[in-house]
């Protein structure tokens, strides 16, 4: 392999203060440009911020850092026997180009990688799945979830207004770990087979919480934490990758996430901007559940609880929620109104922001008919709490996970342990990126550069000039 012909089309600039990385030709070339582009950010990230989520469960689970460390290889190696051979063909280009560029990266290690996310939504609630079946979930004292992650919102024809093109708003909530934020980047994606795409992400990771491609489809990620979860099956990476590179409409993706086994509790909000459709489909290691618009509403949103509850919203199906209520700690569920009132419970310090979903609701009826996209930053930058009836203020951070929770997102800092060299550190939950986007025309719009993102502004970009189909 002519080293120089496989990196000839890719490339790694900086556009507006945003990162990008353009990686074209099969899942090995897209790995072997991505790992060869960013060896040192790769290594650093390696060397830095796994070690930082190594801290993370520890805390999480009472177990030693040496403990720590050993679970999340016993979870990588419970994940590497689904993979997609797409995909572990371009995690291994990742770890060939690395170490051709001069870095000390391995393949396991990029594996190992590219779970980070899995198992920190497993780990937000260590009680439910035991990684080697070992352990004793009566012994272990779990802790609050470190706040909400995740939040997004589309909507269409008269609701959006303008010419009715489907809007897809989405905000990125999660740790600023060790080596993270100075690295974040936007990855414009060409695949020899497949939709040409872009998502965000961190060197080394072939994907994260989604994306868009030039087929008009868009998808979003959210926690959404069940009592069935596993780290046997695939996980939030390859999902946004599968989806990006294959799906055109909701039915694709659907059938994509019963087609491969999951891993965490994940809510995925998909979206179709040509034929003007939109799902969330809940999924745990054992179900998946579509949850569709409400009759005569051209919109949809999405937390981090679930919301598939029979007769809620115009759902109809399984209940999720009943597999959540143990999770979130829930006290009644029996009903609609019973689940709502647990929901808005103050010192349940489990539920993650529920508070958001229900003012997502009332900003998208605000502004009903006029969803521009200076309309949707604003409701992606909003800091109102609907059940405390107050604004937090932009520099301070919600009191807990259910108190002052806002669709910006801002939580307390805390300090964990991590092994050497980089020792303590504190770290804290806020909005890692937030995106506005048409996704049938490519019109991005990307905050990346604060935390929270939408404090440093939005570049705008066009996907298929990204790609370079309008040349």
């Amino acid at each position: 392999m002519r080293r120089d012909k496989v990196i000839r089309n890719s490339r790694f600039e900086e556009k507006g203060g945003v990162k990008v990385l353009y990686i074209q030709g099969g899942p090995y070339e897209l790995g072997y440009q991505h790992g060869y582009l960013l060896a040192d950010k790769i290594a650093l990230l390696i060397s830095r911020t796994l070690l930082a989520t190594a801290a993370y469960v520890s805390n999480q689970t009472g177990s030693s850092l040496e403990r720590a460390h050993e679970m999340l290889w016993i979870g990588q190696k419970s994940a590497e026997p689904f993979l997609p051979d797409e995909s572990r063909e371009e995690m291994q280009g990742i770890a060939d180009g690395a170490k051709d560029a001069g870095a000390d990266v391995t393949l396991e290690q990029i594996l190992l990688w590219n779970t980070n996310y899995d198992q920190w939504c497993l780990y937000c609630h260590p009680l439910y799945w035991q990684c080697d079946n070992k352990g004793d979930p009566d012994s272990i004292i779990s802790p609050p979830s470190m706040g909400g992650g995740c939040s997004s919102f589309c909507a269409w024809d008269e609701w959006a207004g303008g010419d009715g093109k489907l809007i897809f708003g989405k905000n990125e909530d999660n740790f600023n770990m060790p080596g993270q934020l100075d690295n974040r980047m936007m990855v414009v994606a060409d695949p020899d087979e497949g939709f040409g795409h872009v998502f965000l992400t961190y060197p080394g990771m072939i994907g994260l919480d989604g994306g868009l491609n030039e087929a008009g489809f868009e998808m979003m990620t959210q926690l959404s934490s069940m009592r069935h979860e596993s780290m046997d099956g695939c996980g939030i990476a390859i999902f946004t990758r599968l989806l990006l590179t294959h799906a055109s409409t909701v039915n694709d993706a659907t059938k994509i996430f019963q087609e491969y086994p999951r891993c965490a509790g994940i809510a995925y909000h998909v979206a179709d901007a040509k034929s003007r459709d939109a799902a969330v489909v809940e999924t745990s290691s054992r179900r998946v559940c579509v949850r569709h618009p409400m009759l005569n509403v051209k919109a949809m949103w999405q937390t981090n609880h679930s919301n598939c509850y029979p007769g809620w919203m115009g759902y109809s199906g399984y209940n999720m929620v009943a597999d959540q209520a143990g999770v979130n700690k829930l006290k009644d569920i029996s009903s609609v109104e019973c689940w709502q009132n647990s929901l808005k419970d103050p010192y349940n310090f489990y539920v993650q922001a529920p508070s958001r979903f229900e003012r997502y609701g009332q900003l998208i009826h605000e502004y009903y008919g006029n969803i521009t996209p200076e309309n949707a930053i604003k409701i992606l930058s909003d800091r109102y709490d609907p059940y405390t009836r107050m604004t937090r203020q932009e520099d301070f951070p919600s009191w807990t996970n259910n108190i002052l929770c806002t669709i910006c997102a801002l939580y307390p800092d805390f300090e964990y342990q991590a092994p050497s060299p980089l020792g303590s550190f504190r770290a804290h939950i806020a909005n890692m990126w937030s995106l506005v986007a048409y996704p049938g025309t490519g019109d991005l719009w990307l905050a990346i550069k604060d935390f929270p993102a939408q404090y440093g502004g939005y570049e705008h970009f066009n996907l298929q000039e990204l790609l370079g189909r309008l040349h």
